[in-house]
């Protein structure tokens, strides 16, 4: 699962509305509650907000009506950490530094994204969650084939 953060009115309940309309499912929207079952952070949503999502163009949006009733699930594993941002480093690197949230003393991969950017939030946090599970050392490839390039006769 994955906690959305981000600054009031940032578009984090938005964010989530885009994912429910592409078939990922809600846990809570504003407050969320976190306990450890299991060695795992639970994030479980308070009883009052339980199935809503708010929206501040479209108002309180009931989800089981619109998304089905998977839509909503009652708790979840958290896994990582996503915060929407209107600025970000402009530093340009191979790889930007690995950076965490903490959650109830649990760290967490945590991913910034800059929503002035025009690329989708949606294909950008796949693509990270990808990254860290199926190709976590891309830069480690690159660096040392570059390493392996200097090296070579044909280049010196």
């Amino acid at each position: 699962g994955i906690l959305i953060i981000g600054a009031a009115g940032i578009g984090k309940s938005s964010f989530a509305l885009e994912l429910l309309h592409l078939g990922h499912s809600l846990i809570a929207d504003d407050v969320v509650e976190f306990s450890e079952i299991d060695n795992q952070i639970i994030a479980h949503c308070p009883t009052l907000s339980s199935g809503f999502l708010h929206s501040r163009e479209l108002g309180l949006i009931s989800i089981a009506p619109l998304f089905g009733e998977s839509a909503f699930q009652q708790q979840h594993p958290l896994d990582y950490v996503v915060e929407l941002q209107t600025a970000t480093s402009s530093t340009v690197t191979l790889a930007p530094p690995a950076l965490t949230y903490s959650v109830n003393g649990r760290v967490f991969p945590l991913l910034q994204l800059n929503l002035t950017t025009s690329a989708s939030l949606y294909h950008r946090v796949i693509s990270w969650i990808k990254m860290q599970t199926l190709a976590p050392n891309a830069e480690t490839i690159f660096k040392q084939r570059q390493q392996t390039l200097m090296n070579s006769p044909s280049t010196k």
